[in-house]
């Protein structure tokens, strides 16, 4: 599809996917009854609220030049220039791969037959290397073969199964480490190209199919979760019962009791899974506001200024520079670890107030991206798909953080960078004072 697909960016833009992101969890918020065990203060939901507002400002005060597209088929690239640039990304991606699993199933021992917590120690014992930093940085780079296969919009079997395989085998690292959020990102991803590039045209029907079809699976998956847990607690009413009472956000919203109850006495197995599962997923989602505002009345530490938001800075300074940024201490620097606290809890512990500012350039930078893919730049796409998440899940969790989303964002902004210096003319200066023009793919 050699063209900007101006109705679905139109229909999602930055601020828009915010306003869904902002509508959907309040929907959830107030169709649901949990006991709050931390209840909300006025200053933690300021907080919340005049960050949107500073991204809102940025987003729209930000001038850009007018756009005006009558055609929905804009041409932008020569099909052989994206051609030329996908074979580069794909040894690009290969390599990121390979030394991906180099650097986590060789130099740092983890295997899929390990448990993920033996894993994790793995990797916590071992710490980051320049290798690590490297692999991480390049390996997103396996998104891209798809996104350039469907841009050039041939069908090449073999071609698009490398690019799928590319696009989909990083999930066997994230089910090694337990990063749901990172198999979540992947199928997002997915979702997003799918439908950008018309391979998949959703109607009502097909749209309540296709949700239908995703719930039922995420019951079939938490039922065997409630199957494993029924190992150690020997009956299945208790492995239930311990799922809705032991979770770790518990801490600040727990279901309650009677509604535990009652779902713990339901005789039908396919139905308690039903409940158990709709329960779970509605305090997994919205308890990341209660945690937050934990966050905000607890935090004693200093501010970090960007190394917990940004690690992939500190720790590249502490291997390049020598510095002795303390990763370890500045990730545990929260009063409670290891749970959803939304998009604003990081901002917080690394800049308190002046947060409102990174929201207000984030809104800003997000309506230049936009802008530029509206003029035809196809290298920012990739990135603008990453916000799309990242803006709709803001009061759950801050996608810059989890799901190695700082390294996603990295590898983005490096291909539309790559992209650029592949594909536009190069100036040189004789010593006479004329000038040659080149370009590195023609």
């Amino acid at each position: 599809m050699n063209y900007i697909n101006k109705s679905f960016l139109l229909k999602l833009s930055p601020y828009k996917i915010t306003v869904y992101g902002i509508v959907f969890w309040l929907f959830l918020f107030i169709t649901t009854s949990f006991k709050v065990n931390h209840n909300l203060d006025f200053l933690s939901i300021f907080f919340i609220v005049i960050n949107y507002i500073f991204f809102f400002l940025g987003y729209f005060l930000f001038k850009t030049d007018s756009v005006s597209i009558n055609n929905e088929k804009l041409f932008f690239y020569d099909q052989n220039i994206l051609k030329k640039v996908l074979k580069v990304v794909l040894i690009i991606a290969i390599f990121g791969l390979l030394l991906k699993f180099f650097d986590k199933f060789y130099l740092r021992e983890i295997s899929i037959s390990n448990s993920v917590s033996d894993n994790r120690m793995l990797l916590s014992q071992k710490g980051p290397s320049i290798i690590s930093i490297i692999s991480a940085i390049i390996n997103p780079f396996s998104f891209l073969p798809l996104f350039l296969y469907y841009s050039i919009g041939e069908k090449r079997i073999k071609l698009y199964i490398i690019c799928l395989f590319l696009f989909l085998v990083t999930i066997y690292e994230f089910l090694s480490t337990g990063s749901r959020s990172g198999i979540f990102v992947v199928i997002l991803l997915l979702v997003i190209y799918l439908r950008y590039f018309k391979k998949i045209r959703l109607n009502l029907k097909q749209i309540l199919l296709i949700g239908t079809g995703i719930f039922l699976l995420g019951i079939y998956s938490f039922n065997m979760f409630i199957d494993r847990t029924k190992e150690y607690t020997i009956t299945r009413d208790r492995a239930v019962k311990h799922i809705l009472t032991n979770a770790g956000y518990n801490f600040t919203l727990q279901p309650k009791e009677e509604a535990v109850e009652r779902i713990v006495h339901t005789k039908n197995e396919l139905s308690q899974s039903l409940k158990t599962f709709s329960l779970n997923f509605v305090q997994y989602y919205i308890h990341g506001v209660y945690e937050f505002s934990f966050l905000r009345k607890n935090y004693k530490e200093k501010f970090h200024f960007g190394a917990y938001t940004f690690n992939i800075l500190a720790k590249f300074s502490n291997i390049i520079f020598r510095t002795n940024f303390d990763l370890k201490k500045i990730q545990n620097s929260p009063p409670r670890i290891a749970v959803y606290i939304t998009f604003f809890g990081p901002l917080y512990v690394d800049f308190g107030w002046f947060s409102i500012f990174f929201m207000f350039f984030l809104g800003v930078y997000q309506k230049n991206v936009f802008k530029k893919i509206l003029k035809g730049k196809v290298q920012y796409l990739p990135l603008f798909f990453y916000f799309l998440v990242i803006n709709f899940f803001m009061l759950v969790v801050n996608f810059i953080v989890v799901a190695q989303g700082i390294y996603n964002i990295v590898a983005f902004l490096l291909f539309a960078w790559f992209f650029r210096i592949l594909t536009s003319k190069i100036i040189l200066k004789h010593k006479g004072g004329g000038y040659k023009y080149f370009r590195i793919i023609k």
